[in-house]
């Protein structure tokens, strides 16, 4: 063959190369799969995509080391790779889950995640070089080069893109990893199929392959019910719903009362228990409905009121005005729920940037129950739109009497830079003259440094900060900062609408702080250096 000529003198060479484009798929997948169940377990996405990455990346290259002792029978080791890929990378998510709950310890899942991240990702390492090799007899080394790292570069681009747009949506953590692991076993049977003559023990190769593609299949097929029942191991109560958006893990959970409210949900198809929802007027805390965001609790219904009372009230009651209220999260409709108890507001903005979160929350009945309809308020307006990217672009100044941050804590960067003096800055000025900024701090007990970090962050951006904090059993000890351009009077806190907790006394005294939970110094949290979420992190929670 001339060494100029790039095209394909066989079809087993572009059976080959597509095989490449779906290995590179499959083991982005797998690392991103790996990645995303360690960010929803264990939190801190940033360190646990980095680690993964790391892992699986210096294991391909050790893979691509030991590739150079395989000098025989290269069809017959790829195909045996292939084999132990799918097997590997099919359970690996439930091996990580089970980890997780038998030990009950972030060390024994660290352990398998790492096993599995450096397995899978050293048997990938390895096969590229091999198919190399396989290609470079039929071709000149340039274009075998070339037209593998093409494919593969390739592949690995397919599998990015599929993973947060169609997979991760559609089919969920678990069902997604047989499907990959599918995949490989496809490509070795094909490969088998293709190159018989050249395949050691076609016979038992052949029907291990069937054997596991069968397996594999009826794994993914039940995959629903096996990452139901996994769920629920992670949950005290009964899951009624459980939903991946595109941008979180949604799961509302509510106590078994009788066999009825046993009956599961599917995964991404919520279904309620109730034929109806009840009247809004009438609030139902016989039951503790819980909402859960990438297993972190949002609320529970037992004592949700006190977090949302406290989170408002102090705020609408020293704001010169109460006309035009700005939410930044909240997509719940509970903190709207306390805003809606002043009768001089006109107008309220809710900003939640998954309207999964707003829907459920606008019909389902046990959460309508609770937010009193609030969401389908006629001096509403929700926007489904980063916080961030509304506050930054928003063409009109001081045109809010306050501002309500309700957002998840602020436990990976795109949280932590709401959390950022620029944020603060950009957040004051659509502020009116006597308008107030109060923000939910996470908790000053779990997650001190990070609590004075906001505190000290909105100082540094020239607001008068004033912190505080309430006892939510479901939660613990919380806090909040509440903040204005000038002096606030905090003894001039009055309480002019029902509430079920709060009282003057109680009110003032939230604050007070112990020696425990006294201020620090921190640094600010800025765009460029996010500390806030490596105090967020280094803190108690482990405990809790």
């Amino acid at each position: 063959m001339p060494e100029n000529s790039s095209k394909l003198k066989q079809p087993s060479d572009s059976l080959l190369l597509m095989s490449v484009c779906m290995i590179a798929i499959c083991a982005i997948v797998y690392e991103l799969v790996i990645a995303t169940l360690s960010s929803y377990l264990l939190g801190n996405s940033i360190h646990q995509f980095s680690i993964t990455v790391g892992l699986f990346m210096s294991s391909m290259g050790f893979g691509s080391f030991l590739s150079k002792y395989f000098n025989r029978s290269l069809i017959t080791r790829f195909i045996q790779i292939e084999i132990l890929i799918g097997l590997i990378g099919g359970i690996s998510t439930i091996s990580l889950f089970m980890a997780y709950l038998a030990f009950e310890s972030v060390e024994a899942y660290l352990i398998v995640m790492v096993i599995s991240s450096i397995t899978i990702g050293g048997m990938v390492g390895l096969e590229i070089p091999i198919l190399m090799r396989i290609i470079e007899q039929k071709d000149n080394l340039r274009v075998t080069v070339a037209n593998v790292l093409a494919f593969d570069y390739g592949g690995s681009l397919i599998g990015s893109i599929a993973f947060p747009l169609i997979l991760l949506k559609y089919t969920g953590i678990i069902q997604t990893n047989f499907i990959v692991a599918l995949l490989n076993i496809l490509v070795a049977m094909v490969t088998l199929i293709s190159y018989r003559s050249e395949v050691e023990r076609l016979l038992l190769w052949g029907s291990m392959l069937a054997l596991i593609g069968i397996g594999l299949f009826v794994a993914a097929y039940l995959s629903p019910q096996i990452e139901m029942w996994l769920e629920d191991q992670l949950y005290r109560d009964t899951i009624i719903l459980s939903k991946q958006s595109p941008y979180q893990k949604i799961v509302l959970t509510k106590p078994a009362t009788n066999s009825s409210e046993h009956q599961k949900a599917k995964i991404g198809e919520p279904r309620y228990l109730e034929p109806k929802p009840p009247k809004i007027s009438v609030k139902k805390r016989r039951n503790d409905v819980r909402l859960f965001i990438d297993g972190n609790l949002q609320f529970s219904s037992v004592d949700e009121y006190r977090y949302h009372e406290a989170l408002v009230h102090p705020a609408m009651s020293l704001a010169r005005n109460q006309k035009r209220i700005l939410i930044l999260g909240g997509g719940d409709g509970l903190a709207l729920r306390e805003v809606l108890k002043y009768q001089s507001v006109e107008h309220v903005t809710l900003i939640d940037i998954d309207p999964e979160i707003t829907e459920l929350c606008a019909t389902h009945p046990e959460i309508v129950s609770l937010n009193q309809g609030s969401l389908s308020d006629k001096r509403v307006k929700i926007l489904n739109q980063d916080a961030y990217q509304y506050v930054e672009q928003l063409a009109f100044d001081r045109s809010y009497d306050v501002a309500i941050i309700d957002l998840p804590d602020p436990n990976y960067a795109s949280l932590s830079k709401l959390y950022s003096m620029t944020f603060y800055v950009l957040l004051e000025k659509k502020l009116t003259d006597g308008g107030i900024l109060v923000s939910q701090s996470t908790s000053p007990f779990f997650s001190r440094y990070a609590f004075w970090c906001i505190n000290n962050t909105m100082q540094k951006a020239n607001l008068h900060t004033y912190a505080y904090h309430v006892d939510v059993p479901s939660m613990g000890d919380w806090g909040f900062n509440l903040s204005a351009k000038y002096p606030l009077v905090i003894g001039d806190i009055s309480l002019t609408v029902p509430t079920e907790f709060l009282t003057p006394t109680i009110t003032l005294s939230m604050f007070q702080f112990g020696k425990d939970i006294s201020p620090v110094n921190t640094k600010p949290n800025t765009l460029t250096r996010p500390i806030l979420q490596y105090y967020y992190h280094d803190q108690k929670w482990r405990h809790y």
